[in-house]
């Protein structure tokens, strides 16, 4: 997306002005299971948890990513550059809600993870979602917030068994961000 690549440093330095809200989320992730890769990396920082390999759209994101010492490929998240069954792990982190086809993606990842998919995000009904959905933002303005129940629908469509569902406040209640962590 354009507005990635515009906006890489503002989209980056949000880290840092909310290293409170970033270290929560860190916190509920699960530990990555080698070889793991990041659909839609951006510029790194949930890498830092030890996934492997971060593929996005975003040159700008991913020179970022580099830089914070990534391994990084550039692909898109509906057409993965890999052979089936590569990785044990795959994050999807703030990512589904950028997707134009979120269920082709699902459908990418699938077949090339042989293990756990977590996928988290700012559920559309909880307080964060509807404050980031009316934000006249360039990042929130292309955004679809999906709703938990969406989420669920639709990793279960493209055949992911969801395993358990985490939640963390960052602001207005648990349900600010939500990881679904599901078997391929």
């Amino acid at each position: 997306m354009d507005v990635f690549n515009r906006n890489a440093e503002r989209y980056d330095a949000w880290y840092d002005r909310n290293r409170e809200l970033y270290e929560a989320e860190l916190e509920l992730l699960p530990k990555p299971i080698s070889p793991s890769v990041e659909v839609g990396v951006g510029t790194g920082r949930f890498a830092v948890i030890g996934i492997d390999l971060g593929v996005d759209v975003s040159l700008q994101m991913l020179r970022i990513a580099k830089k914070r010492g990534v391994e990084c490929v550039a692909g898109d998240a509906a057409h993965l550059p890999f052979k089936d069954k590569s990785f044990r792990s795959a994050y999807l982190i703030f990512t589904l809600c950028f997707l134009d086809e979120p269920i082709k993606a699902l459908m990418e990842i699938k077949r090339v993870l042989e293990g756990t998919l977590v996928a988290c995000v700012v559920p559309a009904n909880s307080g964060l979602g509807r404050e980031y959905s009316g934000k006249d933002s360039s990042f929130y303005r292309k955004a679809r917030f999906l709703t938990e129940d969406e989420v669920l629908s639709m990793l279960r469509e493209t055949g992911f068994k969801v395993k358990e569902i985490r939640r963390r406040k960052l602001k207005y209640d648990e349900n600010d961000f939500v990881c679904f962590i599901a078997e391929s």
